[in-house]
């Protein structure tokens, strides 16, 4: 099984929310109103099917899901 890690790069987030409203279980808006992530590795396949959802709404491609 895959595993992968989850970042945001803040300089490139506008504090949408879309990845929060997308998956909960991964990221939540920070005390600057910006996404930070709450699960940096997972190998649960629901869980990374919904990171890379998150990752596709970002208007800006703040998110990066990358596998190992």
């Amino acid at each position: 099984m895959a595993k992968v890690t989850i970042k945001v790069n803040k300089e490139k987030c506008i504090g949408c929310g879309s990845c929060f409203a997308t998956a909960p279980e991964i990221f939540a808006i920070d005390i600057d109103g910006k996404a930070k992530v709450t699960l940096t590795e997972t190998e649960d396949q629901v869980l990374i099917d919904k990171a890379k959802m998150a990752m596709d709404m970002c208007p800006n491609g703040a998110i990066e899901v990358i596998e190992s």
